[in-house]
């Protein structure tokens, strides 16, 4: 048997956009939108929503990765959204079969005259050294740069 351990972080992102809350969000509620930016990494990476039910109780799962190399499957369940105020799930990331990660995740967008502040708290659990507190925290950040470009093409 292997030897097991995890490791315990909480990871804290911050971004500011030049929209309202409710514009980013419907980023995070519509699908379509949420396919577009919604995973870490440059052009050679991509994300395909498996399914999204967004709601109290609903789940999402997201399969993500580097185009052509083994990849990614996030699987979340909604605990508790507030339209355009707070969104928080508890998610699980395995790369291929093997779980890396257990956490919560809390997103609260915070009104700041005509923009939005996104804070993102990861109170992760890092399990057997398949990721790391610095890579959470780089992969949330690839993550919300890339909603900045989609908070300009959303209607």
């Amino acid at each position: 048997m292997s030897e097991t351990n995890t490791r315990h972080d909480t990871v804290v992102v911050r971004r500011t956009y030049e929209a309202k809350p409710e514009r980013v969000f419907h980023a995070w509620e519509d699908p379509a939108l949420l396919q577009r930016w919604y995973t870490p990494g440059d052009e050679k990476w991509s994300a395909k929503i498996l399914e999204h039910d967004f709601r109290v109780n609903g789940v999402k799962r997201i399969a993500f990765g580097p185009i052509g190399e083994p990849g990614y499957t996030e699987d979340c369940y909604y605990a508790d959204i507030v339209p355009n105020r707070r969104i928080c799930y508890s998610m699980t990331i395995a790369r291929a079969d093997t779980r890396i990660t257990a956490s919560m995740v809390t997103v609260e967008l915070l009104p700041r005259d005509n923009r939005t502040e996104v804070v993102v708290t990861d109170q992760v659990a890092l399990l057997d050294g398949g990721d790391t507190a610095a890579d959470r925290e780089r992969g949330w950040g690839e993550t919300l740069d890339k909603l900045t470009a989609e908070i300009g093409r959303a209607t």
